[in-house]
């Protein structure tokens, strides 16, 4: 008995000296990463930084494939493909491109926050503590990671906005539960894809572009492309970038694995949380410098009385109009979700120190 220890022990010493690893290590885990945008984005680096640290935990036991750019999945096909299996985790806004198989997650409304913390810490607790949206992803074979509040909405316009009655009559492109709010107002909202919208802008077929973030919206150019910019009346932020794996290569990874994923998704948070604040931050400052140069856009923020009319115009419209499909569609209390969902950003924005990007821009360059 003591000489088949000692064989055994002896055999594993040899494993380990001939591979460098243990000889109870596992084996090697690839999972297969799919994301619609470039690697340029704040989400994406966050991703980034989440799929290194992973591996790097890991000593190499789980490695990913890393698909940016639609160059494995479209944005429409994220969620889809990742239920069938064609991609393991994936990046995006099911929100937005499947808005029927996700009708729980476009809880994030308008009007309710302007703090992307906020909305990144409460959308990822209201996951992990309301069964009905848990089961919205996992009757889909999906299992979120993490979640990303996206910052502050903007419009840019071929024609000045500052005030509610400025959106009367106006074609603007917009998609989710802004294109609901700018119909509100009297607005014609068009679905467009946003490289097509940009370019008809400039041929007056939409007169302005909303339901872009705040950061996106420099960063893609718009600022540079356009005569007026605004905040459009405090809409806030109005949609989250979510990460998921597929439930089924979920179940399959020891709990060891399981663990480091999880644990490395919670820490995602705090560090995108730096991150955003840090792009946003950047973002203003180069709106001022946008600005400031002769015959640029020229950008008006809305007014406390201008802004209360937007949302009083708007908000319960949007509000009731989501419970009464959302409810019908996931057939649940909706309203007791955005209740929920209400309370957590709450909570969240009572330690925030979240700054929006009009918010620095006002501070840095003035209104």
């Amino acid at each position: 008995m003591k000489m088949s220890k000692l064989i055994v022990g002896a055999l594993g010493l040899v494993a380990v000296i001939a591979t460098g690893a243990p000889a109870t290590s596992q084996a090697k885990e690839t999972l297969v990463y799919a994301n619609y945008v470039s690697e340029i984005y704040t989400t994406s680096q966050g991703d980034i930084w989440f799929m290194d640290e992973v591996e790097k935990r890991s000593n190499g036991e789980i490695v990913f494939e890393r698909y940016f750019s639609s160059s494995l999945l479209n944005g429409p096909d994220l969620y889809p493909g990742l239920s069938r299996g064609a991609a393991d985790v994936v990046a995006g806004v099911p929100s937005a491109y499947n808005r029927n198989d996700y009708p729980l997650s476009n809880v994030t409304l308008p009007f309710i926050t302007n703090d992307s913390d906020a909305v990144t810490g409460a959308f990822t607790e209201l996951f992990y503590t309301n069964d009905a949206l848990r089961k919205e992803y996992e009757s889909r074979n999906a299992r979120v990671l993490y979640a990303r509040g996206y910052s502050v909405n903007t419009i840019y316009s071929r024609l000045p906005i500052t005030k509610a009655e400025d959106y009367n009559g106006l074609k603007i492109r917009a998609v989710l539960s802004i294109a609901d709010t700018v119909k509100a107002l009297g607005a014609t909202p068009v679905s467009v894809p946003y490289p097509e919208a940009l370019e008809g802008m400039a041929r007056g077929v939409v007169d302005a572009m909303t339901a872009s973030p705040f950061d996106s919206s420099v960063k893609g150019g718009l600022a540079e492309a356009s005569k007026y910019g605004s905040d459009g009346g405090r809409m806030g932020v109005y949609a989250i970038n979510i990460v998921a794996i597929n439930l089924d290569r979920w179940n399959k990874l020891s709990p060891e694995h399981q663990k480091i994923l999880t644990d490395v998704a919670e820490e995602m948070i705090v560090h995108y949380n730096k991150m955003r604040q840090d792009e946003v931050r950047q973002n203003a400052l180069q709106l001022c410098e946008i600005a400031a140069k002769e015959g640029a856009v020229k950008i008006h923020l809305f007014d406390d009385a201008e802004a209360a009319k937007v949302r009083d115009l708007a908000y319960d419209k949007i509000k009731d109009g989501w419970i009464e499909w959302a409810s019908k569609t996931a057939n649940v209390d909706a309203s007791k979700v955005l209740d929920d969902y209400i309370a957590l950003i709450r909570k969240h924005e009572a330690t925030s120190t979240y700054k929006n990007g009009w918010e620095i821009y006002q501070e840095e360059c003035g209104s």
